[in-house]
């Protein structure tokens, strides 16, 4: 046995744990998520990928041969799972290209059957045929002139080919109607491409191993040591592709919604420590996205206790102070700050000041001031109150100012 034909099953192997790795990754999110139908489907594409791919390695094709006692149906078995690999992608990129529409669903009834029937026919060509000596790696070639198991072979790879064709030529024509796609679903595209483009080679060296034999010509290295290298690639590849849109997008959401958490911990624990709206409604540990939910729940409660002591005037003025800071307040502010950032200062600074006037006269309750402009961008408030120099800096300044013209809470609109 050459050396490099060890190295087979053990690639084998390492592609069928990779192929099934992202869904112990994401299982947690497939569970929460089992109606969408889109990602039900992309599970079972990957499946479908490890059960090829485990099944294809010589130790799993000896195993099937040896418990079922019939020698060789593991070529049929291992043929059929291909074939039904090729027609749930095919299946996949016309749902996910096409939707419900009644085109698709024709389209797809049709793949149905036409991958059903040569399904069928693989295990009746089996079945005619006569593989009586077992082949763990060569079975292609080996019986690439034996009668009905030469006609399932070509076959095979015939239904592979059309289904990597058909996938491959959806994917450009997809590309060309959707050129302002997220990244997420671009890279997609890129890697079932790829993906696509690999198993095709896969095709051709097997067919050309067959061929050769067909010519009298040794080329069993093409099917047993090159095709196996580009068929685990390729299936890898491409369950990628279907599955980096969906947790690409996942992943980019998480990564939002845990900056924004963890932005607005600088107001979120200000207010819980001053003006606490009740008992945190957070029970166990929940996932980020209601964790951030009832954080910013949590602070426009807080807020809309403290929306009597607002003071409408030091918020103007301390906007004022910052974005008109003269020689004297510049200097120590360091840098001039953008619209927004002003914004932010001033709102802390209001806040703040809100909080001290609570303290002092918690019974006061003067007239109620909406908060909302405050929440229009508190994580501008919240990153403003990570320098509380600046911010005590800004309310001394502003409270020395001498009032202006009231004018609306905000006239400079938060960016």
């Amino acid at each position: 046995m050459d050396a490099s034909e060890d190295v087979i099953p053990h690639i084998y192997y390492l592609a069928a744990a990779v192929a099934l790795l992202p869904l112990f990754l994401k299982m947690r999110s497939i569970i929460r998520a089992r109606h969408e139908s889109l990602l039900r489907v992309v599970s079972l594409l990957l499946i479908m990928a490890f059960l090829v791919l485990a099944s294809a390695a010589p130790q799993s094709i000896a195993l099937i041969n040896r418990t079922t006692g019939v020698a060789n149906i593991a070529a049929p078995w291992v043929y059929s799972l291909l074939t039904a690999f090729s027609a749930c992608c095919l299946l996949m990129l016309i749902a996910w290209r096409d939707g419900t529409s009644p085109a698709a669903s024709r389209a797809m009834r049709s793949v149905i059957a036409v991958y059903s029937l040569v399904i069928v026919a693989l295990w009746v060509l089996f079945a005619l045929g006569d593989p009586d000596v077992e082949r763990l790696r060569d079975f292609d070639t080996y019986y690439a002139n034996e009668p009905y198991l030469r006609e399932m072979i070509m076959l095979y790879i015939v239904a592979h080919t059309v289904a990597d064709l058909v996938n491959f030529v959806l994917l450009r024509s997809w590309e060309h109607r959707v050129r302002h796609v997220d990244a997420w679903l671009r890279a997609g595209l890129l890697l079932m491409g790829a993906g696509y483009i690999t198993t095709l080679g896969f095709n051709g060296l097997k067919l050309a191993a067959v061929v050769g034999r067909w010519t009298g010509h040794d080329l069993d290295w093409l099917s047993t040591q090159a095709a196996p290298l580009l068929g685990a690639a390729g299936s890898i590849v491409i369950g990628a592709g279907f599955l980096i849109p969906h947790a690409g997008q996942a992943a980019h959401e998480f990564w939002r919604a845990t900056l924004r958490h963890r932005r607005l911990l600088p107001l979120y624990r200000l207010l819980r420590q001053h003006v606490p709206a009740g008992p945190s409604t957070l029970v166990g540990k929940p996932d980020i996205h209601t964790s951030l939910t009832i954080r910013e729940k949590e602070i426009r409660d807080s807020l809309y206790i403290l929306a009597p002591y607002l003071d409408h005037e030091l918020h103007h003025r301390a906007r004022r102070s910052v974005l008109d800071p003269g020689p004297v307040l510049g200097e120590a502010l360091g840098r001039r700050f953008a619209p927004r950032e002003a914004e932010g200062v001033a709102g802390a600074v209001t806040v703040v000041a809100a909080i001290a006037a609570r303290a002092e006269d918690p019974g006061r309750g003067a007239e109620w001031r909406s908060p909302d402009n405050l929440l229009r961008d508190v994580e501008a408030v919240s990153r403003a109150l990570r320098h509380p120099g600046i911010v005590e800096t800004v309310h001394r300044d502003a409270a020395a100012r001498p009032e202006s013209t009231p004018t609306a809470w905000n006239d400079t609109p938060a960016r």
